[in-house]
């Protein structure tokens, strides 16, 4: 990873960022959709999936990581266009880690 992290993911969210490293992996990014803000002429962003089943979301210059979380079925299905076109192995690895990263209904280590 040769870009920049923003002070919110470099800083507060240290934490989840050394975790994904440490126990999931970043992984190789596979799919990518850019996101236009157009409110009050806020640039737009990138949403990054991994193969790891990570999120990173990245600047719309793509030179800074504002932020990377574990991936959800719902953002899976955002990215890609619809369940039919994600890659199998891709729901199985999301499951996973929303297996192991859930506690009562709640996503820990996302957004």
């Amino acid at each position: 990873m040769n870009e920049q992290m923003t002070y919110h993911v470099a800083i507060q969210r240290k934490e989840r960022v050394q975790h994904i490293i440490n126990e999931i992996g970043m992984g190789q990014i596979i799919k990518e959709k850019y996101i236009g803000y157009g409110i009050g002429g806020q640039p737009g962003r990138y949403i990054c999936i991994t193969d790891t089943g990570i999120t990173i979301i990245k600047t719309e210059d793509k030179l800074k990581i504002i932020t990377m979380y574990v991936t959800t079925q719902k953002e899976l299905v955002q990215v890609y266009g619809g369940t039919k076109k994600i890659p199998n192995f891709l729901k199985k690895k999301v499951d996973h880690n929303q297996s192991l990263y859930t506690k009562e209904g709640k996503t820990i280590w996302a957004k």
